[in-house]
């Protein structure tokens, strides 16, 4: 049995199961908090730090704490930080017999390949698909600058854990379904405005289409005023279902922002919903294996995927890789934690 800290020092509010259930929220935030809930589940005492948090909580055996509780916490055996490399110097300080690890969620530079020079006991980097994996290897290991920093240190362990996705998705009500409803669920900056370009051009000649834009609430634009098009802005999660499960199908014919997971991916896809996605990041990881991919430039092949879907949909469905005993069996090998807890 280890006891798992699981640091963020970087979202701007304190956040729980309470904020996951009746309020939106990012795919990060959301995914450390069902991460948590697995590992307590299977034994593991865990403590989540939040650098905006004033008052220590406890939500469904988890154990919250801000920067007031981190001096009395007992020295844990994991500390996983989110993000913020530089933060491992700062829980390697306080406690200094814990393994550390980094948690990211986003595609890095080259110039990340700096973290391995400098002083700092070994550390594991965790990413969220195995396509994040292989491009963060190439880059710290593989790289130039990688491949003479082997000469001098060990090479960086990098590990996968999948982001978990509730099976629970796959047992929602049936809804009717409407065969001109398009959803884009993600942060304005993930390509909305080559969106938004490309449904115009479809709309001419799929008239009865409409696109609904929601966010996660992290990141907000001012939205354009374009006909067929409504603005859900920051939805709830059980809204976000709703909207999934109507949907013909998620609408998002993108190439300028490449996903590490795409929790949207999996989730809609969960409640039997396609996705229209462009064969970028970790999206054909991710998407069923029945869900085809589209090119995001190719008009044509959009209009005429669209129809096609409109006459039957692919037959997608849950992921058995992102279930909790998966999740769980994922972290237990990048911790190494034991088997039998």
């Amino acid at each position: 049995m280890s006891h798992i800290l699981l640091a963020d020092t970087s979202h701007p509010k304190a956040y729980d199961f309470d904020h996951l259930a009746a309020q939106a929220m990012g795919g990060t935030e959301s995914s450390l908090l069902r991460t948590a809930a697995i590992l307590h589940n299977q034994g593991h005492p865990v403590t989540v730090y939040q650098q905006a948090r004033e008052r220590a909580a406890n939500q469904q055996g988890i154990h919250f704490i801000g920067p007031e509780q981190l001096g009395e916490l007992s020295a844990p055996d994991h500390i996983v930080v989110l993000r913020k490399y530089p933060q491992l110097f700062r829980f390697h300080r306080q406690f200094p017999q814990a393994r550390l690890h980094l948690w990211i969620h986003t595609y890095k530079n080259w110039e990340y390949v700096f973290k391995r020079g400098r002083r700092l006991p070994a550390w594991q980097l965790i990413t969220n698909s195995h396509t994040h994996a292989a491009h963060c290897d190439r880059l710290v290991n593989r790289s130039v600058v990688g491949r003479l920093l082997n000469l001098f240190k060990a090479r960086l362990p990098i590990a996968t854990c999948y982001n978990p996705i509730p099976r629970s998705l796959s047992e929602q009500p049936k809804v009717e379904r409407d065969p001109n409803k398009l959803l884009f669920l993600s942060a304005p900056n993930k390509g909305l405005g080559q969106v938004l370009t490309t449904f115009q051009h479809i709309n001419r000649h799929l008239k009865d289409l409409r696109l609904f834009v929601a966010n996660p609430g992290y990141r907000l634009d001012n939205p354009t005023d374009i006909p067929n098009v409504t603005y859900l802005g920051a939805l709830p999660a059980a809204q976000v279902r709703e909207h999934l499960a109507s949907s013909l199908c998620v609408f998002y014919p993108q190439d300028s922002f490449a996903e590490t997971f795409g929790l949207i991916y999996a989730e809609a896809n969960a409640l039997g919903t396609p996705v229209m996605a462009h064969n970028i990041g970790a999206a054909r990881e991710i998407l069923h294996p029945n869900n085809p991919l589209i090119k995001a430039h190719d008009r044509y092949q959009i209009t005429k995927t669209l129809v096609q879907w409109q006459r039957q949909l692919p037959a997608v469905s849950y992921r058995d890789e992102f279930d909790d005993p998966a999740i769980y069996q994922q972290w237990a090998n990048a911790l190494d934690l034991d088997p039998t807890t």
